[in-house]
């Protein structure tokens, strides 16, 4: 079973998630930053650059927000009276990523609004279904009654999240109703507002992480904050209220005078989780190493010492490798593509086995994850989906991870992380 721990570690807020005796998540919201990810704003075009057929939309204070125009194209805003965007149009946008070093946020005009069960949409039409429902019977019934109270309504799409498999009819109702009338309003408002106008904020980051696709096995959420532990009792109070069977982890309001920091050992795990390599218990290690383009992770034999032939040790190595690299990802929060050079087996069976066991792995991964299998050069690509900074950009504001020491000082971030966020902050 799992835990959430959500406190304070030297000014930044952390959210752990705690699985079997061992840290497996790291969320870091490091002090005076907050992610726009999920806002909605008014906006307005200041500037066309028809050579990269991107726009440059205010959104307030001077700040700007890079939209590509072929966002317009694809997902024209409802009622939006021509094809062709101008400069010193007015639209409404979402922020799909922060802004990183010198690069602008990035808006797009698909609008999501998320809920518990549900994720409402515009841009597109139509009922889907997360990867994981693999029931088809229960996704034509969801069909039906999604289909009936959507009829007539302004064009959408809808997404029924995991926890919408076993919702009740009159929850996803409930929630359906909800997701329509925020995206109502925001509509409504928009054309009538300035550029810069906030119309719409997600929950706190805290919350997603709690109540995101998993809670059926998540056992407990304990904090040390009151401010947190009172939202995320709202949070409860209101899901019970919409469905009654709902199961949902205990809460607890830690108050010992030892810090829960310390208790869960937060600052160790997140030490570990920017290292560059990891060892595997038998002996062997990952080498783990993000860049821009994508990540590459190499299995090294180490220290193992196999008394077997060679085939047998390697299989050994890489089905373990397969199982960490699965935390891994999860806890390190990396996305995009990934290559990893496991160590290089001839038996045939030998590499479906090793594809089998990580597939199995990577289910137990919240976010998308498609196992792509063997390339010609013998690696073994997947791509994860993103939906939020990996951990190394949320500590260093960085791309990659070369750079590990902060201009002027010679603080290295994988050595003290936390002497890295005091001189950041």
């Amino acid at each position: 079973m799992r835990r959430i721990i959500v406190t304070k570690l030297d000014g930044s807020l952390i959210t752990a998630e705690e699985e079997n005796g061992r840290i497996t998540g790291l969320f870091l919201e490091p002090a005076g930053t907050k992610s726009l990810v999920g806002r909605i704003y008014v906006g307005q075009v200041r500037r066309i650059v028809k050579n990269i057929r991107a726009a440059f939309v205010e959104m307030g204070q001077g700040m700007m927000c890079f939209y590509p125009l072929e966002e317009w194209e694809r997902y024209p805003l409802p009622g939006a009276k021509q094809r062709v965007l101008k400069e010193g149009d007015g639209l409404v946008f979402q922020i799909g990523k922060d802004a990183v070093k010198t690069k602008a946020p990035v808006g797009t005009t698909s609008l999501t609004f998320t809920g518990q069960y549900l994720v409402l949409m515009t841009g597109k039409t139509g009922i889907f279904f997360s990867s994981k429902i693999k029931d088809e019977a229960r996704k034509q019934e969801l069909r039906e009654i999604l289909s009936e109270r959507a009829e007539g309504r302004f064009p959408f799409g809808l997404i029924v999240r995991t926890n919408g498999a076993t919702a009740p009819r009159e929850a996803l109702l409930s929630e359906f109703e909800e997701l329509f009338l925020e995206a109502s309003r925001v509509f409504s408002l928009w054309e009538t507002r300035t550029a810069g106008t906030l119309l719409y904020e997600p929950e706190p980051a805290f919350l997603s992480e709690i109540f995101n696709n998993r809670t059926e096995s998540l056992l407990e959420v304990v904090t040390d904050d009151r401010k947190i532990y009172e939202l995320v009792e709202k949070k409860e109070t209101a899901l019970q209220k919409e469905n009654e069977t709902l199961r949902l982890p205990d809460l607890r309001l830690y108050e010992d005078s030892y810090p829960l920091s310390k208790l869960y050992s937060l600052e160790t795990a997140l030490s570990r989780a920017l290292s560059e390599k990891v060892w595997l218990k038998s002996g062997g290690s990952l080498v783990i190493e993000p860049t821009e383009a994508l990540v590459s992770i190499d299995v090294n034999t180490g220290k193992f010492e196999g008394k077997k032939n060679l085939e047998e040790t390697f299989l050994k190595i890489n089905l373990e490798a397969a199982a960490e690299i699965a935390v891994q990802l999860r806890l390190r929060n990396l996305s995009g593509i990934i290559l990893v050079d496991f160590i290089d087996m001839e038996e045939e069976d030998h590499k479906e086995q090793l594809l089998k066991a990580f597939g199995s792995a990577l289910q137990k991964d919240s976010v998308k994850v498609n196992l792509l299998g063997f390339t010609r050069l013998n690696l073994v690509e997947l791509t994860r989906k993103k939906v939020r900074k990996p951990l190394h950009e949320l500590v260093t504001g960085e791309n990659g991870t070369k750079r590990t020491k902060k201009q002027g000082n010679n603080t290295d971030i994988f050595k003290n992380p936390l002497a890295f966020l005091r001189e950041k902050c």
